[in-house]
């Protein structure tokens, strides 16, 4: 690092040099085995924004927010193809490539790196739970690849009320008992209850949280948006109320 200083004239490239020279290499830091041993329970809200938080409308979210980590500096791009990207990178860890399937066409490849099969190494019990098709996507194909023993959507063991778009808080509600007496468990939802588009004609779940929003000084589109993400903030707080029923809310 000394020979890359001397030989460097940005003060801003030489501040990173003198910062990596200096640190002591490790593989630990002061979090490492914080979480031994722990159940984790992983959630892709599709649509999810910042916005869908809210004190009095989606109190479970606020507390997951305001009394969990929150990272306030996380940018992600947008690669311009659907769900199934932001899933690649939720669930695999690394970079998609754009405007193609990134997730399918990894689904032959060995994939040893996602904490599904990581986890699964230390003698984790996997579970994948989606509320829409099974196959759509192909994550009938994709999720088997990843190590997840089981598997269930519409069409695939997961019996919902088949709405557009489907509960999320009914996914909860029949999925829990499939793991909570598996510990250590890894649990993967997707949820899809805030799916576009957003209105109340054609979307269900805005359809039936309507009543909820009707005061708000929104446009349809926005009262509409949140009435979905009520929904994903039942199902959350469905899930924190089942955990610590069972006796496990802190583990």
């Amino acid at each position: 690092f000394d020979a890359l200083i001397a030989q460097e004239s940005d003060d801003a490239i030489n501040t990173l040099h003198a910062y990596f020279r200096d640190l002591i290499p490790s593989s630990k830091n002061e979090k490492t085995g914080v979480f031994k041993g722990k159940n984790l329970i992983f959630v892709t809200a599709e649509s999810f924004s910042y916005f869908a938080i809210d004190k009095e409308l989606t109190p479970t979210l606020y507390k997951l927010q305001h009394e969990g980590v929150n990272f306030t500096n996380f940018y992600v791009p947008v690669w311009g193809v659907s769900t199934t990207d932001g899933e690649y990178v939720n669930l695999c860890g690394t970079i998609p490539k754009s405007g193609v399937w990134s997730m399918y066409r990894a689904a032959d490849n060995y994939m040893p790196l996602p904490m599904s099969a990581q986890l699964k190494k230390l003698g984790y019990n996997p579970f994948a739970y989606h509320d829409h098709d099974y196959d759509y996507y192909d994550r009938d194909v994709e999720y088997p690849n990843l190590g997840f023993d089981v598997y269930k959507a519409y069409g695939k063991g997961l019996d919902v009320t088949k709405t557009w778009p489907e509960s999320d808080l009914e996914m909860v509600d029949l999925t829990t008992g499939d793991f909570i007496a598996k510990q250590p468990f890894y649990t993967y939802y997707l949820t899809v209850s805030q799916h576009a588009n957003w209105s109340f004609n054609g979307n269900y779940i805005a359809y039936k949280n309507h009543d909820l929003v009707a005061d708000l000084n929104y446009g349809e589109e926005g009262r509409a948006y949140l009435a979905c993400a009520i929904e994903l903030d039942k199902a959350m707080a469905l899930l924190l109320e089942r955990l610590d029923d069972a006796g496990i809310a802190e583990n």
